[in-house]
C-alpha cells in the first residue's frame, strides 16, 4: 500500500485532482479508491466525489499499478543511469513517492544528480555510486560535461531573432512559478536558453532548447515571456491540450580527459517526443 499527499492549488473535483498526481489510474480506479474511504481531505476519510479548494490537504492510500510504468531503461553501466521519463511525477519529492524512491527499489545505491519537472517528459541520468554522483554534480553545476536540449512545440510562429539568449528568472513560491525580465531587477538571476526553430506547422513552431543555465521552468517560462507558450502549458499560457509538449529529448557528454566518465563522450542519447506526430 502506497501512501499520497499533496495540497490543492485550484478548486476542482476530488476525482480530477487525484488523477492529476497519479494518471496511470482511471476514473473508475480512483472512484473505486474514495468509496474504499481510501482518501482524507484535510484528514477526514470521505467516499464520495467532493468539490476540494485551494490549499486543501489530501491524503490518498493505494496500491501501486506498475511502477515501470513511469520509465523505460535507456542506458545502463556500473555508473549511470539513463531513463526516459513519462509525464505525470516528480523525480524527487520530500511529500509524495517519486521517480527516485521506484528506481531504488532496483537500484538501491542509486542518487539523482539534476531534475526534470513533473510535467516533463525525457531522458535524464542517474548516478549509481558515489564517484559517478560527483562528477555528475560538478558537471551539473558548472554547466560542463553534460548537454541537455529539449524538443517543444509552441503556439505562434516564432521569429527566433527576436528571442534574447539571456534573461532574468525569479521564482514566486506562493504561485508555484517563476516570473521572467529582460532587465536584471533584484532578487533575479540570469538564466540563459538557446531555441532553434526546427518547422514550423502552420501556426504553431517546433523548437530545440539547449540549456546553458538550470533553473526551475526555465524552458517554460523563458519562451513564454515572449508570448510563445509551450502547448499544454496552463501555467504559462492557455492550452486545451492535456500533455505538456517538452520532451528532453537528447543527452550528449564532453567530461574532461581525466574524468572517470570520459567513456560516455563517445555515445549520445537522443527520443522521440511522444506527442510529435
Amino acid at each position: 500500500m502506497q501512501k499520497l499527499e499533496f495540497v490543492v492549488e485550484n478548486e476542482q473535483d476530488l476525482i480530477k485532482a487525484i488523477i492529476d498526481k497519479l494518471p496511470f489510474f482511471s476514473r473508475f480506479d480512483i472512484k473505486k479508491i474514495i468509496e474504499n474511504k481510501d482518501v482524507k481531505v484535510n484528514n477526514v476519510r470521505i467516499k464520495d466525489d467532493v468539490t476540494v479548494n485551494h490549499g486543501d490537504k489530501i491524503t490518498i492510500f493505494y496500491t501501486s499499478k506498475q511502477d515501470k510504468e513511469w520509465y523505460n531503461l535507456v542506458y545502463m553501466d556500473e555508473n549511470v543511469l539513463i531513463i526516459n521519463k513519462r509525464a505525470g511525477i516528480e523525480v524527487v519529492s520530500e511529500a509524495e513517492r517519486d521517480l527516485l524512491s521506484i528506481l531504488k527499489q532496483t537500484y538501491p545505491t542509486i542518487s539523482a544528480v539534476h531534475r526534470l519537472d513533473r510535467n516533463t517528459e525525457g531522458l535524464i541520468i542517474f548516478a549509481l555510486n558515489s564517484t559517478s554522483e560527483k562528477e555528475l554534480l560538478s558537471a551539473f553545476k558548472t554547466r560542463k560535461g553534460v548537454t541537455k536540449k529539449y524538443a517543444l512545440m509552441v503556439d505562434g510562429r516564432v521569429d527566433i531573432t527576436k528571442i534574447k539568449r539571456t534573461v532574468y528568472l525569479k521564482k514566486v513560491p506562493n504561485l508555484s512559478k517563476v516570473w521572467i525580465s529582460e532587465v536584471k531587477t533584484s532578487g533575479y538571476e540570469p538564466i540563459k536558453t538557446e531555441f532553434d526553430v526546427v518547422q514550423y506547422f502552420g501556426n504553431k513552431t517546433l523548437l530545440e532548447a539547449t540549456l546553458i543555465t538550470g533553473k526551475t521552468h526555465q524552458i517554460r517560462a523563458h519562451i513564454a515571456y515572449y508570448g510563445f507558450p509551450i502547448i499544454g502549458d496552463n501555467k504559462y499560457g492557455k492550452s486545451e491540450e492535456k500533455q505538456l509538449h517538452l520532451t528532453a529529448n537528447f543527452l550528449g557528454f564532453s567530461f574532461d580527459k581525466s574524468s572517470p566518465l570520459k567513456y560516455l563522450n563517445t555515445q549520445t542519447f537522443e527520443i522521440a517526443p511522444t506527442w510529435l506526430n
